[in-house]
């Protein structure tokens, strides 16, 4: 072989492992589900993607299911976005409502949830906030089996990576 071939072929080589390392790095991600946290939602050992990529240009909105370290035990968790920067977060009555920066204040329509589930706080009805900036309430879907903001409290932006994409079920 010559030394031209293998200096082409290193280069190709390099080319492509940094290519895939950038793109895991700053576009998207595969992940599996761990737990049941998410149920009906998104189910254990399901996989999924994280686009990491959309939230460089902007910030996380109420109903994303993005992924994130878990202050509680620093590992990778996917929750859904419940309030943002500036809201304050009810948990009352078995359900969520939301204080807004305006000063409106409403029930959060969660239609993802199936019809039995109720939110309940260990500490009974709370009030969390206001939102410090960059920081969001998160809560699983299964609040029943859910380690949440309700634990661990609300979470910095630094600490939520990208977006959750559910994959086509390949059954």
């Amino acid at each position: 072989m010559s030394t031209r071939y293998l200096l082409r072929t290193l280069r190709l080589t390099t080319i492509i492992v940094v290519g895939i390392f950038l793109i895991r790095s700053f576009v998207a991600e595969p992940g599996r589900v761990n737990g049941r946290s998410m149920e009906p939602t998104f189910y254990d050992h399901e996989s999924f993607a994280i686009n990491k990529f959309l939230l460089l240009f902007r910030q996380p909105k109420r109903g994303e299911i993005v992924q994130l370290t878990s202050p509680r035990l620093g590992d990778l968790v996917i929750k859904r976005i419940i309030g943002l920067p500036g809201e304050t977060v009810h948990i009352q009555q078995n359900s969520v409502f939301i204080t807004a920066v305006d000063g409106s204040y409403y029930k959060l329509d969660e239609s993802y949830l199936p019809d039995n589930s109720v939110t309940r706080h260990d500490d009974g009805n709370v009030s969390i906030g206001p939102l410090s900036p960059f920081t969001y309430y998160l809560l699983g879907d299964n609040r029943y089996e859910s380690g949440d903001s309700r634990e661990y409290g609300p979470v910095h932006r630094s600490a939520i990576y990208g977006t959750v994409i559910k994959l086509p079920s390949l059954n």
